[in-house]
């Protein structure tokens, strides 16, 4: 029983770090100004912009390369899989919305 591990978070929130780039993940923020590793901090959302500030979900990943400069995923071919979405795929890729302009 000595040799217990806890999960470092607050309020069912939690940090987890690869143990190949120890020091990585950094202590007492979320988003600092130079990444150890020369990793790109970015916030992904998983809650609607119209929630309440203290429901939203969010996670910080730490990445590689910015996922805008990724390149354009290719489909892989799946003999046995199929998914009927009015035999078009959906497009994984990153697109633009360019708002109206206000009179």
């Amino acid at each position: 029983m000595n040799n217990l591990e806890y999960q470092s978070g607050f309020g069912n929130e939690f940090a987890s770090e690869d143990s190949r780039c120890p020091g990585s993940l950094p202590k007492g923020q979320n988003n600092p100004q130079a990444c150890k590793y020369g990793l790109y901090a970015e916030q992904l959302s998983g809650t609607a912009f119209t929630a309440p500030r203290e429901t939203n979900q969010r996670s910080w990943l730490y990445r590689l390369i910015p996922s805008a400069k990724h390149e354009p995923f290719q489909p892989y071919p799946q003999p046995f899989l199929t998914s009927r979405w009015g035999d078009q795929p959906p497009n994984p890729n990153q697109m633009r919305w360019k708002p109206f302009d206000i009179p």
